[in-house]
């Protein structure tokens, strides 16, 4: 009989393959929650859809002037609308906006916000309407 060949006495210190799942899954919970503060990309989904807020304000701002100016009166009649209207300018274009990017948008006088402006540390602003040969714009203010 020859010593060292007994199977039970050669066996290696080595893992199994529950211990190496159990240490992937720990890593990866671990990874998940770290990523997202390391991140470069952190807050900007809120300020990509706050910009897509204004960008469709501003449609909808456009269109409601082309709208008006079409009228009697013309371009000054919408201009006298646009600047003597003593409510919030969004109650303006709600017709002019889709209904969930109306119902995500609160506005009092000139200043629109939202949870993705909030998120964004910021506000839109109409601007005002006095030159004739401008047209009203909504303005992105940081806070």
């Amino acid at each position: 009989m020859r010593r060292g060949t007994n199977p039970a006495k050669r066996r290696k210190a080595s893992f199994s393959l529950v211990e190496i799942l159990i240490v992937i899954g720990i890593l990866g919970v671990i990874s998940a929650l770290l990523v997202p503060y390391f991140s470069p990309m952190r807050g900007t989904a809120s300020e990509q859809i706050a910009r897509q807020q204004q960008a469709e304000l501003q449609t909808a701002l456009g269109n409601w002037v082309i709208a008006q100016s079409s009228g009697p009166g013309g371009l000054a009649a919408a201009r006298a609308a646009y600047s003597g209207y003593s409510g919030a300018k969004l109650q303006l274009l709600q017709s002019y906006l889709q209904p969930a990017t109306y119902s995500s948008l609160t506005g009092t006088g000139d200043d629109v916000t939202s949870s993705a402006l909030s998120g964004a540390n910021a506000y839109l602003q109409f601007s005002g309407w006095s030159a004739a040969g401008q047209q009203p714009t909504v303005q992105w203010i940081n806070q």
